[in-house]
């Protein structure tokens, strides 16, 4: 059985729903208008300010430009602007990417090596990163809702806004809380009880069982309990796999972790780092193995190649 049709909204009146997945490298925003007995269609936005193609890429760079002032250059799509490296030596901008690794849970920080995640600006906290990050997507869903939809559209929506929040498996409470600190900050929300209940946060292997299904994915198609799906979600920072299986209610639950792996609790889902298996780099996203591959090559008596890093989609050349 694949992932049944998605039912009416059953509101009581029109509500505008957005989701952002703030990836370690690349972030991408969705949306989705939730008229009361209509079906909800979910909708990638597919244009930012300073992109060179309209239409084009649905993924931007988790990137952003300081001044000495401390104040944002350029954002998202901006960076990708011809001469903007150039530009950032000239006038001593701070770059900041890879930042979200700065929220990972303390544990999962041990197993990481510090030295490979790049500082923050100077004087800058994660919130705070975070905060000017967010402030920017908003501001691009408002522009292209605004342009697709008309503005009196958004106007009359944009102060009950529900917004999803994507974070990676594992990720629980603290993590959770420092987005939604980040949230308040960027003014998605105000500060009390009934805006934080605007937020809602899914994780990452639950996003992508979810896009997987909505693509053709089937899933106990022969009403066979023990059959199941593992959900692998290669990302910059961190690689989640997660199992899960399909119950006869069409609901899903996380199917137990292997015995292969070491002892952890059963039925949660894991981010899987290189500790976990003792393999260094095996289980950790393409910023790490891009970050090792330099290293190695620097340190490599052979004629070294060029490596590039980029922001996502990392690859050596």
């Amino acid at each position: 059985m694949s992932l049944p049709p998605r039912t009416k909204y059953g509101g009581a009146s029109r509500k505008l729903l957005l989701a952002f997945d703030i990836g370690t490298t690349f972030s991408g925003i969705s949306y989705s208008i939730l008229d009361p007995g209509k079906v909800p269609e979910i909708r990638p936005v597919t244009r930012y300010p300073s992109q060179v193609h309209v239409g084009g890429d649905s993924k931007i760079p988790t990137v952003i430009y300081y001044d000495e002032d401390g104040k944002p250059c350029a954002i998202g799509a901006e960076t990708l602007k011809e001469g903007i490296e150039a530009d950032a030596e000239e006038n001593s901008w701070s770059k900041a990417y890879w930042f979200k690794l700065h929220l990972r849970p303390k544990s999962e920080a041990a197993m990481a090596d510090r030295d490979e995640i790049p500082p923050l600006p100077p004087n800058k906290t994660v919130v705070q990163v975070l905060t000017d990050y967010m402030k920017y997507l908003r501001q691009c869903a408002k522009i292209y809702i605004s342009e697709t939809h008309g503005n009196p559209f958004w106007k009359s929506l944009e102060d009950e806004v529900l917004y999803v929040l994507t974070h990676p498996n594992g990720w629980e409470g603290p993590q959770q809380a420092t987005m939604r600190q980040a949230a308040i900050l960027a003014d998605f929300i105000p500060d009390t009880a009934k805006g934080r209940s605007r937020i809602s946060f899914v994780t990452e292997g639950e996003a992508s069982l979810h896009f997987c299904l909505s693509n053709g994915l089937a899933i106990n198609k022969n009403g066979d309990d023990d059959s199941g799906v593992v959900i692998v979600d290669a990302g910059g920072g961190t690689i989640d796999v997660t199992a899960y299986r399909k119950l006869s209610d069409h609901s899903f639950e996380e199917i137990a972790i292997p015995k292969s792996t070491p002892p952890l609790d059963s039925g949660q889902s894991y981010t899987i780092t290189h500790s976990a298996f003792g393999i260094l780099g095996y289980f950790q996203g393409a910023v790490y193995v891009t970050s090792r591959a330099k290293k190695h090559f620097n340190g490599s008596s052979l004629v070294q190649p060029s490596i590039s890093i980029r922001p996502a989609n990392t690859w050596i050349e």
